[in-house]
């Protein structure tokens, strides 16, 4: 989910939460990307991406949130 131009760091926790007396084992995927301003290479932005899913959905989900995360890119249209 990386590139030289995004460097990224991602990490994944598993936790257990009780929602309505009923237990719940939830992962979550975050990934953190480090932009570079389009106009100016010292300015620098953290943008934090988290997908959070029961256990079972995960898996079934994680592609479409890594090509949500590949998307992601500062807007270089003017007046953006």
């Amino acid at each position: 989910m990386q590139s030289a131009d995004a460097p990224a760091l991602t990490q994944r926790l598993t936790f257990t939460v009780v929602i309505d007396g009923v237990r719940r084992d939830l992962v979550q995927s975050q990934v953190y990307l480090f932009l570079s301003d389009v106009e100016d290479p010292e300015k620098r932005a953290v943008i934090r991406l988290v997908l959070t899913a029961t256990a079972a959905q995960h898996d079934a989900v994680l592609g479409d949130f890594q090509y949500f995360v590949r998307t992601v890119r500062p807007d270089t249209e003017a007046g953006a």
